[in-house]
């Protein structure tokens, strides 16, 4: 592991032992067992579903400055179509309980409720129903369950988690899906010591990783000792560790996170930054790899990306989606480097999500007038044309059913039915 205290103080100076550096590693675009497949085709994309106008009708009322309405993720799972809302940044959930919401079917646009186990695991519910969230985003499957990353706690919670040691600590969540049949609930696990925010998780190596930032007290976090963070679970959430945390270069004026990972392999990269929030200053990537038992610094094409959005394609490949003035950038990372992308240079990625069973996968693209549905089946090089966005910002994409199914900026849901 690399000195956190020198990654502050020689910012710039990369010294890492490992590389994922030339190009030539990755001699060519396809996916690994992927064939050229044609994929499905849709009808038109219409509006089906505002699942979440309690919630905006909420958020009205709160912040008349404005809040985000997003269906933030659209994740299909066990014969469910789950969805993701919420704003991280204005509190939504201080003011109206975030729910894990489903969808039963493709034709029924009734969304419906889970409930959450949270005894233990947080402040008194205020419904049977309530996170203790701010949000939903994102949902990952994890050898075949489904959880999410409790992305920023409601302040009863951090109240509760307070009271508990004098030190004043600080918690943060994971969820668990415990399919019960009819009736499915989430297991809330306020477990993650440090967790202000919980941004990712992923399996690795049999074990669970998460990442986000915060502080261990809050005699830390309340002078702007802001800390980013790696914490690894061997049981299943019920406890988590601390692998790895390094301090923000200057408390009180940066800010700074590992946002995301991508187990890759039998390496785990993990994309972070740091930016100066006083200042509004553009973020500077703090990228690792864990590979067995050590956190190293990230060299090569990806080392200073700010990557905001990854995605696995199995379990040696990848794609990972950086953010650049000057438009995005998208790798296809496999276990011994990355390479850009090129033909997908300036594509603002959504989502991507597989296509059934086709070995192919749809690609969410938003632009100016809407958006894209993109076919990514073979050759990563080359990506086809599935039906246009018109209209509507998206912001999520799942395929449900045999149906296609959109989220968009405002809070509603769009579905394309499979053309006959």
């Amino acid at each position: 592991m690399w000195n956190s205290d020198r990654d502050v103080t020689t910012h710039g100076t990369r010294n890492g032992l490992l590389a994922l550096a030339a190009l030539a590693l990755l001699p060519a675009c396809r996916l690994a067992g992927e064939a050229e497949a044609p994929g499905a085709s849709f009808g038109p994309l219409e509006p089906w579903a505002r699942p979440i106008e309690d919630a905006i009708a909420v958020g009205e009322a709160a912040f008349p400055k404005g809040f985000r309405r997003n269906i933030t993720t659209l994740r299909a799972h066990g014969g469910r179509l789950w969805m993701g809302y919420g704003d991280g940044t204005a509190n939504l959930g201080t003011e109206t309980p975030i729910e894990f919401r489903w969808f039963a079917s493709a034709n029924d646009p009734t969304p419906r409720v889970a409930r959450v186990l949270a005894e233990g695991q947080g402040a008194p519910q205020r419904t049977p129903t309530d996170t203790g969230e701010e949000q939903i985003d994102p949902m990952r499957l994890i050898d075949g369950t489904l959880w999410m990353a409790g992305s920023d706690s409601v302040q009863a919670d951090e109240d509760w988690t307070q009271a508990k040691d004098p030190r004043l600590l600080i918690e943060g969540n994971v969820f668990r899906l415990e399919d019960s049949g009819a009736e499915p609930a989430w297991q809330k696990l306020r477990t993650v010591g440090g967790g202000e925010h919980v941004h990712d998780l992923v399996g690795f190596e049999g074990d669970l990783y998460a990442v986000g930032s915060g502080a261990d007290v809050r005699a830390e976090f309340g002078v702007g000792e802001v800390f980013r963070y790696l914490w690894r679970s061997t049981d299943q959430g019920n406890t988590f560790e601390t692998v790895a945390r390094f301090r923000c270069p200057e408390p009180g004026r940066d800010d700074t996170r590992f946002r995301r990972l991508l187990p890759v392999g039998d390496r785990l990269l993990v994309f972070g930054y740091v930016v100066d929030y006083v200042n509004g200053g553009q973020p500077s990537a703090r990228n690792a790899v864990y590979e067995a038992g050590e956190l190293r610094e990230l060299e090569g094409v990806l080392a200073d990306e700010h990557v905001t959005r990854t995605w696995s394609l199995g379990a040696e490949l990848g794609l990972a989606v950086a953010r650049r003035g000057d438009g995005d950038r998208s790798y296809l990372v496999g276990p011994d480097g990355a390479r850009e992308l090129e033909t997908w240079r300036g594509l603002r990625i959504v989502d991507l999500v597989p296509e059934g069973s086709t070995g192919a996968h749809l690609v969410l693209v938003a632009d100016e007038d809407g958006g894209e549905i993109l076919r990514l089946a073979g050759d990563a090089t080359v990506l086809g044309s599935v039906l246009r966005v018109e209209g509507v910002q998206p912001t999520a994409m799942a395929v449900f059913d045999g149906a296609l199914f959109v989220g968009t900026q405002d809070g509603q849901v769009h579905r394309a039915l499979a053309a006959r």
